[in-house]
């Protein structure tokens, strides 16, 4: 009984790979595509206020390293505005998460480290396939939800 406790406790705590002697895959990938437009790419999130989020993405890389670990960093411009509004962008901002990442098959799961502001975050999960990466994010705001896809093309190796 005990050997089956721990056996399915390593089952559950392993990051699971579809051939466990298969590395993981590693490298630069850069983000080339926002919803399936080319980057720089502008998008507004409806808020709860009856404004919304404006925000322009200029640039997303993601690191994997050969250790499991993952670096992400984003530059963007970001404003509420009221809707349709014209927008003047601000000061460019900078955003890095770093985390753990696991691949079986074709998925991919990045989880991000836990913050200050962020005790529990949750897990991003997408696919892989050779060079390319497409990774789902929702942005939840209130009772709006808002569904984003980041592609990502391998640049550089380990």
């Amino acid at each position: 009984m005990r050997l089956a406790a721990l056996a399915l406790l390593a089952a559950v705590t392993i990051p699971a790979r579809a051939n466990a002697n298969a590395p993981l895959p590693t490298g630069l990938f850069v983000a080339n595509a926002l919803n399936a437009h080319p980057l720089p790419r502008i998008e507004r999130v409806p808020s709860v206020d009856g404004y919304e989020h404006w925000f322009k993405l200029e640039r997303g890389l993601l690191t994997l390293r050969p250790d499991g670990r993952f670096i992400a960093s984003f530059r963007y411009y970001r404003k509420h505005v009221k809707p349709r509004a014209a927008v003047s962008p601000g000061p460019l901002l900078n955003e890095t998460y770093k985390g753990r990442f696991s691949v079986s098959g074709t998925r991919i799961t990045l989880q991000p480290d836990p913050t200050k502001k962020y005790k529990k975050v949750q897990p991003i999960i997408g696919t892989i396939n050779g060079l390319r990466m497409s990774l789902p994010y929702v942005v939840a705001e209130g009772q709006s939800k808002h569904p984003l896809r980041l592609d990502l093309r391998r640049e550089g190796n380990w």
